[in-house]
């Protein structure tokens, strides 16, 4: 699906989309369409849900942002149980199951039950808060042992006492040699301010520093060095205790892993639920119908394009066209959007599968397993017997795998000559009208063609449409022959009718092209002879 996904420029709208947790943000990097129908209307049963909770409070918007801050600051969770975990592992959990709490202060009962949002883990959720004040902070409190609560407190008074011993040092230091060190671990003295006396020179380190100065450290005392030995006793005595509180939380959060794997199943769905009601709130999206074996679109905006028309001042026009039959060809000038209706087709099709809305009046449809596109890519320039070589084989592997998928052909057989490329299409219309498949008991395929050959047959079971086209008159009253280029294509380009009619056969109608090049001033008799020869009225020409 990632060449339809690709053609329909659906990117452009799928970063709108936006879950706020890391469960909710990797569903949407998955760009994975769905193809079981009760998953899908499961969704959009979700999306109804969380709506009615927005617009419930849509005069407040202190709910919604509290909601927002507590889905946006849950973090991954460790997800199988170990024998000890990091105590960053721990502040994760933490982390989680408090935020998950504000989230579920905000929601109301009825909408808990609704996506199974209950507590978590309570009595771990409690032995965690014991570790740090807020959900942001996390570490192995004196209360969570006995004797980490007494090592520690040894430790401190044995750091104390490390600090009187020192200051006491320093005292000396000033009063007996005039030398302060006032905390720092070192200072830079004069050679002829060391003492002469052994004893109490033998109280400094000293280190040449340069030819006038000595660089000196005091030196650990009886007293400090005993003290020092304490203190790596006391330190091993506190990881020994904090290894204890480390097993026992552990031990606590291993069993824990089923109902927080729970909870965070529980938070994601909610979390997918809220951003697609954003989504359709802010776009006017509506619940898509799965039930109908036809393809109805009802004012159906492909906003990749109407924000791009948007941006370029210039008027968009909604889809509302029904695809009845399983092969329907779309006839049309290379202007005139019969492009647009296939990436319309493909952008509802996969929102609608994606679990989304769809912005639209209405949108009636099926389920698909594959959602395919065949055509020229981004950035691709097809032409030649390597670029027919390519369409041929895009064209195979749709046909390989054709059953219950919904294809969208693009100019299919472009690399070749017009005759060739009609026979081609017109067995390939041929065999999807008369419901092309897959496997045994698979539904068949529905393929939509956007062609400019007018000669594909007329076969059973096809449906045969064109676009409206160019609205001749009201471009021509609004030409201003003397405006700039790009102020003509514009103008021409709003008198452009993108509405999908049926077409009845026959002659090919008023051609959009030539009336463009007469618009912007090609040499009449040039246009007048090109419209003879596409009316087949041009007569005999002669050498």
């Amino acid at each position: 699906m990632k060449d339809a996904w690709n053609f329909c420029d659906m990117e452009a709208f799928w970063e709108r989309y936006a879950p706020l947790t890391p469960w909710g943000r990797d569903e949407r990097e998955a760009r994975q369409p769905l193809t079981d129908r009760a998953a899908i209307e499961a969704r959009w049963d979700d999306i109804e849900r969380a709506a009615s909770w927005l617009s419930a409070r849509a005069g407040d918007p202190v709910p919604a942002d509290r909601m927002s801050f507590h889905l946006r600051r849950m973090p991954r969770l460790p997800s199988e149980a170990k024998a000890e975990y990091e105590i960053i592992e721990l502040f994760q959990v933490k982390k989680f199951l408090a935020n998950h709490r504000g989230a579920l202060s905000v929601l109301d009962a009825g909408t808990k039950a609704a996506f199974g949002l209950e507590p978590a883990c309570a009595e771990l959720a409690a032995e965690l808060d014991r570790g740090g004040s807020d959900a942001e902070s996390f570490h192995l409190a004196d209360c969570y042992d006995e004797g980490l609560a007494r090592v520690r407190a040894a430790l401190a008074d044995c750091g104390e006492r490390a600090r009187a011993e020192k200051a006491r040092a320093e005292a000396v230091a000033r009063l007996e040699d005039g030398l302060s060190f006032d905390g720092r671990e070192f200072i830079l003295i004069a050679r002829e301010s060391v003492p002469s006396d052994p004893a109490r020179a033998a109280r400094y380190a000293l280190e040449p520093y340069d030819d006038g100065r000595w660089l000196a450290r005091l030196r650990p005392s009886a007293a400090e060095l005993s003290l020092q030995e304490e203190r790596e006793r006391l330190f091993l005595s506190e990881r020994e205790a904090e290894n204890r509180v480390l097993a026992r939380l552990s031990s606590m959060v291993a069993a824990a892993i089923p109902g927080l794997a729970a909870a965070a199943a529980a938070i994601a769905r909610w979390d997918l639920a809220r951003a697609g009601a954003v989504l359709a709130a802010e776009w006017g999206m509506t619940r898509p119908d799965l039930g109908s074996d036809s393809m109805v679109l009802e004012e159906a905006r492909f906003v990749p394009c109407q924000l791009e028309c948007g941006r370029l001042g210039l008027s968009y026009s909604p889809l509302s066209a029904r695809f009845g039959a399983d092969a329907v060809v779309l006839f049309g000038s290379n202007m005139g959007g019969k492009t647009v209706v296939l990436k319309t087709v493909l952008f509802f099709q996969l929102l609608a599968q994606c679990g989304l809305f769809v912005p639209a009046a209405a949108f009636r449809t099926r389920v698909y397993r594959r959602i395919e596109y065949v055509g020229e890519l981004a950035g691709e320039r097809l032409a030649g017997l390597s670029g027919f070589g390519f369409e041929v084989w895009r064209l195979e592997r749709a046909w390989r795998e054709s059953g219950d998928a919904l294809i969208a052909f693009d100019e299919l057989a472009r690399t070749t000559g017009s005759h060739e490329a009609e026979a081609l299409l017109s067995a390939i219309v041929e065999a999807y009208a008369a419901g092309r498949g897959g496997a045994a008991g698979e539904r068949p395929a529905r393929a939509f063609f956007a062609t400019h050959f007018r000669g594909v047959a007329r076969v059973p079971g096809a449906e045969y449409r064109r676009m409206l086209g160019l609205d001749r008159d009201a471009a021509i009253q609004a030409l201003d022959g003397d405006a700039p280029l790009a102020a003509r294509l514009a103008g021409i380009n709003r008198h452009m009718r993108y509405r999908v009619v049926e077409d009845l056969g026959g002659s090919a109608g008023e051609s959009d092209a030539l009336a463009v090049a007469a618009m912007l001033g090609l040499d009449g008799a040039l246009v007048e002879r090109a419209t003879a020869f596409y009316e087949g009225t041009a007569g005999e020409v002669k050498d």
